[in-house]
């Protein structure tokens, strides 16, 4: 019988999974939406079984096959079990003939050998991979260490800089692509609204990556310089942390025209983004997934439970209604808790995880997947409606009662929200939430389209 996804489509379209790497972590990140309760450490004894039985490779063989080009390891801390995945490559650079890049992201407060030798060892060396290595740094003690725990700034400087020289020590058979990701909350967004923890931020990030970057002395290895931050998501922002960002984007402004020699230059993360796609802008309505991220379309997520795919890794223990039971009395924020209450994470579960055995639910997800992913009317139009509700409630900038900039700041949100955002807190793939819309429209966008555009646009 033919499982394959791809057969669902006139020419191949999933080529990438997100895989279920750890069900445990050795950290309790402030903002993570996943709480470390006792029912993980089941889900990673199972998921350490279907690394060694075979039962993954045996799964991606039926689902994707041949078609598979790129595997990134996600779940709590992937580097947990990197070591476990050497008969896995083995027989995946076997099985994947297109297969050439591996992905992780990691916290790296786990000792640097894991990583060392999954790269030099548990990778095979019989074909050239590119590697990339995802690191979640989130800036100065002030923020990381109170995200995380103390001494964690610190600590993964100190384990970025022992990797890369136990690597310069051993000749490389593989390209390894590393970077730091920072990522922010509201907190965090309040302090570095102000101009000296903002310059704060990026000169201790100007700092690490001197010593990152002198300490390379692999031709192999590359160290991304970016290390502008990114939001957290899922993420409920009020209109204050939508003033908040305003100041912050302001301060990136006034910190580019600094000398910074070790990283590229301060600017909102998301201007990159927003720069390359708008000038798309007339064509979003017919080329949608030019704008959406891979999720549910060529990139899927294979969980620990046999034969079962998500749109992404956001969603990987939704479907174990044990641990969503006992993740409520751990104290969770206000949206999750009313996702749970309402149901809107069961639908989550329902809806949008499948059994890529059951070719009807199969058909069913992969339908509404495409839909995200292929049409944007009614994302863009239910946008524009809350932008002008918005603006006309005083919650955004005044300017977005206009229905042309009410239609940009929609193409914005629709543009950088997460689809789990979406389903979390609205219950709709295809509806965006009110927490983006006030977080670029009291001022950041506005700062974004007048660097993009070159015109002036009014508070």
């Amino acid at each position: 019988m033919n499982n394959n996804i791809n057969r669902f489509f006139s020419r191949p379209v999933v080529s990438a999974v997100e895989l279920f790497s750890s069900g445990w972590c050795n950290l309790s990140c402030k903002y993570c939406y996943i709480p470390k309760t006792d029912f993980l450490k089941g889900i990673h004894a199972s998921i350490i079984e279907k690394i060694q039985d075979g039962s993954y490779i045996k799964d991606l063989k039926e689902a994707i096959g041949q078609d598979l080009e790129s595997i990134s390891h996600w779940g709590t801390e992937p580097t947990l079990t990197v070591k476990l995945f050497k008969k896995f490559y083995a027989d995946a650079i076997i099985e994947f003939p297109k297969l050439t890049d591996i992905k992780i992201s990691s916290n790296l407060m786990t000792p640097p050998d894991n990583l060392f030798q999954f790269i030099t060892d548990i990778l095979p060396q019989s074909k050239k991979l590119n590697i990339s290595i995802q690191v979640s740094c989130d800036g100065p003690p002030f923020i990381t260490d109170k995200n995380r725990v103390g001494g964690s700034a610190k600590q993964i400087i100190d384990n970025c800089l022992k990797l890369t020289e136990m690597l310069n020590e051993v000749p490389l058979n593989h390209n390894v692509r590393m970077h730091v990701k920072a990522t922010l909350g509201a907190d965090d967004i309040k302090l570095t609204s102000n101009y000296d923890k903002a310059k704060e931020y990026y000169l201790f990030f100007e700092d690490f990556m001197h010593q990152w970057i002198s300490a390379n002395k692999n031709k192999h290895i590359v160290v991304d310089r970016y290390c502008d931050p990114t939001l957290v998501l899922p993420g409920s922002y009020c209109v204050e942390d939508g003033k908040n960002f305003y100041e912050l984007v302001l301060n990136q402004q006034k910190l580019k025209t600094l000398e910074w020699k070790y990283i590229i230059p301060p600017e909102i993360n998301y201007y990159a983004r927003l720069s390359e796609k708008l000038v798309y802008y007339k064509e979003y309505h017919t080329k949608q997934k030019m704008f959406t991220c891979s999720a549910g379309d060529s990139c899927l997520a294979l969980g620990d439970i046999p034969g079962t795919f998500h749109l992404c890794h956001n969603t990987f223990y939704m479907d174990h209604p044990e641990y969503v039971n006992e993740a409520l009395k751990y104290g969770l924020d206000y949206q999750t808790m009313e996702g749970i209450k309402s149901g809107k994470l069961k639908s989550i579960s329902d809806n949008y995880i499948f059994n890529f055995n059951d070719t009807l639910k199969t058909i069913k997800t992969l339908y509404k997947s495409r839909a995200y992913n292929d049409f944007a009317s009614h994302k863009i139009s239910s946008g524009i409606a809350l932008a002008l509700e918005l603006a006309n409630a005083g919650q955004i900038s005044p300017i977005y009662k206009d229905i042309k900039m009410a239609e940009m700041l929609s193409y914005v949100a629709q543009t950088t929200e997460c689809l789990f955002n979406c389903l979390g807190i609205t219950g709709s793939i295809m509806s965006g939430t009110a927490s983006i819309l006030r977080l670029f429209g009291n001022g950041a966008f506005e700062v974004i389209l007048k660097k993009i555009l070159g015109i002036g646009i009014g508070k």
